[in-house]
Order: C-alpha cells, then structure tokens, then sequence
C-alpha cells in the first residue's frame, strides 16, 4: 500500500502560481496511486514565535501559544507524514510571512529534537519554489537552508524543483514545459520512495 502525502501550499493568494504548482504535484501523487491530502496554509491562524524558551523545558516540549492558534496541527501533521510537499512563492529572495511564522514556531520540535535525537523513520519532502525573477545565482539558496533547518526535527530530507521566471497569476497555468517539470519531478521522486 503505498503512504499518504502530505500537501502544503504556502502562498498568501488564493489561485496563484504556487497553488498550482501544488495541484500539478497533486495531481501526480494522485496518478501514482497515491493519496494526497492538499492544506492551504492561508486557512489557518498561525501567531508569531515569542521567543520565550519555553518549549525547552515543558512538558512534551509543547508551545504556550498551542491553544490560541492552529499552529500546532499543522506541525503534528508534518511530524506524523512520511511525504511531504511545500509548494511556495519567493518573495524578496525569501519565504512568505505565513510560512515563516510556521517555520519558527517549529522551535518545540527542535527542542525535542535535540533531547531526544532524531525519529527513527525518515521522510522526505518536495519542496516546489515558485519565483517572479527570470534569474539570480542565489534566488533560493536561502528559503532551501531554511527548510532543511526547519525540516530536520522532524526527519525529513529535502529534494527541491525552483522555477524561475513565473510571476504574474496564472502564468503557471499557461506555461505547459513548467508544469511538465512538476509533474515529473513528483513523480520521480515518489517512485524512489517506493522502491525503498
């Protein structure tokens, strides 16, 4: 039986470049036999890290914001999904607000992770970045260290497709090469899950 995936589109716009690239990525786990479970990150309240440690030393390294946002079912999704697939924009040579703040309120599953080391199954996330810039040598290396640092507590490697040059809504949708891209790298990168 082949496992579930888990998809997050981070973009703040509803029908943008980035959710389509989630449907393609979709639309390929789906045509694998595979059964996605698409999340638009926009949907749910997320608050801001507060920075305050407390997660350190609390028990089951929980959040003191955990009851006053969703912030929390989001992470215990990643933390339970063998396959992941992050579908965002870049903005500013970086990750949206929304995301971001997801991203640091994985403090409590790096606290864990670093008393009680890593999960004994590893998974692996898709991340599919979506940038206006038709170039820039760098354009991504930051939003790709992020996610590797952000992903590591919960035991995920990371294989990445950057498209440049996709900018203006709908522009995904029309650039057939692009959405062919997509569609064979989730499929390449499943079908070496399931040879494992």
């Amino acid at each position: 039986m082949n496992p579930e995936i888990l998809i997050i589109a981070c973009s703040p716009r509803k029908g943008g470049n980035s959710d389509m690239a989630a449907s393609e990525g979709a639309g390929a786990a789906s045509h694998m036999g595979f059964n996605p479970e698409v999340l638009y990150l926009r949907d749910y309240h997320i608050l801001p890290c507060l920075g305050c440690h407390k997660c350190a030393s609390s028990p089951g390294f929980t959040c003191v914001l955990r009851e006053k946002d969703q912030c929390q079912f989001l992470l215990n999704m990643i933390d339970q999904a063998r396959i992941v697939c992050l579908s965002s924009p870049i903005y500013f040579y970086h990750l949206p607000a929304h995301f971001k703040a997801l991203i640091d309120r994985g403090q409590s599953f790096y606290e864990r992770w670093m008393k009680t080391g890593p999960k004994e199954q590893s998974g692996k996330t898709l991340c599919l970045l979506v940038a206006g810039r038709k170039k820039g040598d760098a354009l991504f290396k930051g939003s790709l260290l992020t996610l590797k640092y952000f992903l590591d507590p919960f035991s995920l490697d990371i294989a990445d497709l950057c498209l440049l040059g996709i900018d203006e809504k709908g522009d995904l949708e029309k650039d057939l090469p692009a959405r062919s891209r997509i569609s064979e790298f989730v499929r390449h990168e499943l079908g070496s899950i399931q040879e494992r």
